[in-house]
C-alpha cells in the first residue's frame, strides 16, 4: 500500500512535490502535515525506485508477521522523527524529500524485534547499520555514487534520525509489554 502510494505519488510529482516537501517556512506557517508527507515525495524516479525497493524488502525481511497497525504506526513515528529532525537540526535541506531515514528506522528496529534470524546475523546487521551511520556522518563524508542520481544532496542526517526513532519506538514497544504483563 504505501509503496503504490509512492509510485503514484512520483508520477503527479510536478504537481504534489511543492505540497508534500518539507520547507521549513511553510512548516512555520502551519504546513505541519509536510513533517510527515515529505518522507512519500521524491526527487524523480530513480530516487523513488531505490526508496520503494528497500522498503518493500525491509519489510519482507522483518514485518511479514507483525499487525498492520503496528507496522504503520512504526512507519509514522519514524517518519515524524525524520521530518523533525530535518525541521529542527537541518533546515538547510530545503526542500527534504524522500524515505531513507524511515527505511533506517525499519531497519532497526527489523533487527531488534525480529525473531526470524538468528542472534549473531541481527547483532552483525546492526553493526554494519552503525557502521554506515557513523561514516555517513564523518566530516567530509560525500554520497558520490548516489549523488549521480538524486538530484539534490543526500540527507545523511535522516538515516541517523529514522534509525534512532526506530530504536525507541521498539524501547517503548518493549516498555509497554513488560507494564502489561506486571498488571
Amino acid at each position: 500500500m504505501i509503496s503504490i502510494t509512492l509510485i503514484v505519488l512520483a508520477i503527479f510529482e510536478g504537481d504534489l512535490f511543492d505540497l508534500l516537501s518539507l520547507n521549513p517556512d511553510k512548516v512555520m506557517s502551519g504546513e505541519i502535515w509536510r513533517l510527515l508527507t515529505s518522507n512519500f515525495v521524491h526527487f524523480g524516479w530513480a530516487h523513488t525506485a531505490m526508496n520503494t525497493a528497500a522498503l518493500l524488502l525491509c519489510t519482507l525481511a522483518f514485518f511479514t508477521d507483525d499487525s498492520t497497525k503496528k507496522f504503520l504506526s512504526l512507519f509514522c513515528w519514524c517518519g515524524l522523527c525524520v521530518g523533525l529532525g530535518i525541521y529542527l537540526l537541518n533546515p538547510e535541506y530545503t526542500p527534504y524529500a524522500g524515505l531513507s531515514g524511515v527505511i533506517h528506522g525499519l531497519i532497526v528496529a527489523g533487527l531488534l524485534q525480529t525473531h526470524a534470524y538468528p542472534i549473531w546475523i541481527r547483532l552483525i546487521g546492526l553493526g554494519l547499520v552503525i557502521a554506515k551511520l557513523i561514516q555517513e556522518n564523518l566530516p567530509g563524508y560525500q554520497a558520490t555514487d548516489l549523488q549521480t542520481l538524486i538530484p539534490a544532496a543526500v540527507a545523511v542526517e535522516s538515516h541517523l534520525y529514522g534509525a534512532i526513532a526506530g530504536l525507541l519506538f521498539i524501547a517503548g514497544n518493549w516498555l509497554f509489554v513488560q507494564f502489561q504483563r506486571g498488571k
